[in-house]
């Protein structure tokens, strides 16, 4: 993969500032979408929102990602690598919930199991996406063997959230917190 030019790096921040100050406005414009049904619907919707954000369970907070698509599979890198993050929250539990734009999607995620036939595509998906967004400065970063190591694949929940439900805003609401009617 080339490595962009000098120009085209110092070009590329003011548009991702841009990008990234003008989204509040989109977002608080957007509705948000109806939850995908399936993996190709979860896919296409990723592709048209611009705010990914991803939570490992369903009660910790939402932290910014960029999601990239390679034909119907869904995938995310880790960017800061700490002891306890939300990736090593995902190896031990696969549940969690993605919110993109204002549409918050009960998921699982786990390790590619096509690991070596998969991370070029990821890889390859990673460059468009962060050359799209005027961004190619960061692909350095998200092409390292240590962020591919972190790829992880989102796929829609197989079940439902144990003892509870996601609420419009994202928030977690428990069963038997929801008011029941009469």
């Amino acid at each position: 993969m080339e490595q962009p030019s000098a120009l085209r790096l110092i070009l590329g921040v003011p548009r991702l500032i841009w990008a990234y100050s003008t989204n509040t406005v989109k977002r608080a414009l957007f509705i948000a979408a109806p939850p995908p049904e399936t993996q190709e619907e979860l896919a296409r919707l990723v592709e048209r929102t611009f705010q990914h954000e991803i939570r490992a369970g369903y009660e910790h907070r939402f932290i910014r990602l960029m999601f990239v698509t390679v034909g119907e599979r869904v995938f995310c890198r880790q960017y800061q690598f700490s002891q306890h993050s939300w990736r090593d929250v995902f190896l031990r539990n696969p549940e969690g919930q993605i919110r993109m734009d204002k549409t918050v999607v009960n998921i699982e995620a786990s390790e590619p199991e096509d690991y070596d036939h998969t991370i070029p595509a990821v890889d390859q998906a990673y460059a468009d996406t962060l050359r799209k967004i005027g961004a190619s400065f960061l692909l350095a970063g998200a092409v390292t063997p240590r962020a591919q190591r972190s790829t992880m694949e989102i796929t829609l929940a197989t079940k439902k959230a144990a003892n509870g439900v996601a609420s419009s805003d994202g928030s977690f609401v428990r069963i038997s917190e929801i008011a029941k009617p009469g």
